[in-house]
């Protein structure tokens, strides 16, 4: 192999190894999906593997990975919840969040059911 094809390998290589660094183990929960401002919300039993500016556990919201907390809520491994929660900007008087911050803080309404898994 030439010197420029090794080279060639180890770019793609160390491309798809930041490529894959940077995906999460599944779909993600975006304001656009869950809704408008209070909304009703499913938490599956077990934290997930997620990754944010590192590896991490977060909730599993009606089935796709949650990266924010939600204020007033803990998270009891082997139960699922149905939650009312609501949903506010995280920083009203900015145009932009911080690069590493949410746009929205979600806050515990009510728990409408706990149940074990």
């Amino acid at each position: 192999m030439s010197i420029f094809a090794s080279g060639v390998v180890l770019v793609v290589g160390i491309a798809l190894f930041a490529a894959a660094a940077c995906q999460s183990d599944g779909p993600t929960v975006t304001p656009e999906r869950i809704g408008a401002k209070g909304m009703e919300v499913t938490v599956g039993p077990e934290l997930l593997n997620c990754v944010g500016l590192a590896p991490r556990k977060c909730l599993e919201v009606d089935g796709l990975l949650f990266y924010d907390p939600i204020e007033g809520f803990t998270h009891e491994e082997g139960y699922a919840y149905r939650l009312k929660i609501e949903r506010s900007e995280a920083f009203p008087d900015r145009e932009e969040p911080p690069q590493d911050a949410s746009k929205y803080r979600y806050r515990l309404i009510e728990v409408i059911s706990k149940t074990t898994s």
